[in-house]
């Protein structure tokens, strides 16, 4: 699929089927989130594939979305240590951005391979670092469900034009 293709036919999905997909397809998506670039190419971003499925259970309770990501066959929990990236010029803390990067990567390869996901950044830290055993030194900034949707969704087509949001030479 060409990568224009991808970035249009990409969306966030809440319901799946619950076929696990393909080991094959993981492993891509997975090298495309390895290849992204880090702050001093520290590569400080660690995955957890939950495929279990007690744990699967567990993790949807930790996001607490009521029916939302229910039947999700796995997830993919995303996390990484402050000390694994650098700082600004102002002195900021930059783990964000590397984890946002390495994080996209892995949304948009999945989204190649025909796979639904749903960047999901509103769930229950501690619970999800208490069911997989994650050091404290680790923050999870995201994680999503990993699937077969249930129905696809059409290509984005509500979003601004263009123009209302790019500039040239200076902000007007």
């Amino acid at each position: 699929m060409d990568f224009y293709d991808v970035i249009r036919k990409r969306r966030s999905y809440r319901f799946y089927t619950d076929q696990i997909p393909e080991k094959e397809k993981i492993e891509r998506i997975l090298e495309a989130a390895r290849l992204s670039p880090t702050w001093a190419n520290m590569q400080g971003v660690k995955y957890v594939i939950v495929q279990e499925k007690a744990k699967v259970k567990d993790i949807w309770q930790a996001i607490g979305q009521k029916k939302k990501f229910q039947d999700a066959p796995i997830f993919v929990v995303g996390l990484i240590s402050e000390k694994d990236s650098g700082k600004n010029m102002n002195g900021e803390k930059y783990y964000p951005v590397d984890f946002g990067i390495c994080f996209e990567h892995l949304i948009l390869a999945a989204a190649a391979e025909g796979l639904g996901t749903c960047w999901i950044g509103w769930f229950n830290e501690q619970k999800v670092k208490q069911i997989l055993n994650i050091p404290k030194k680790y923050r999870v900034l995201g994680l999503t469900p990993m699937g077969y949707p249930q129905k696809e969704k059409s290509e984005v087509s509500d979003r601004k034009e263009v123009e209302t949001m790019v500039f040239y030479d200076e902000f007007a």
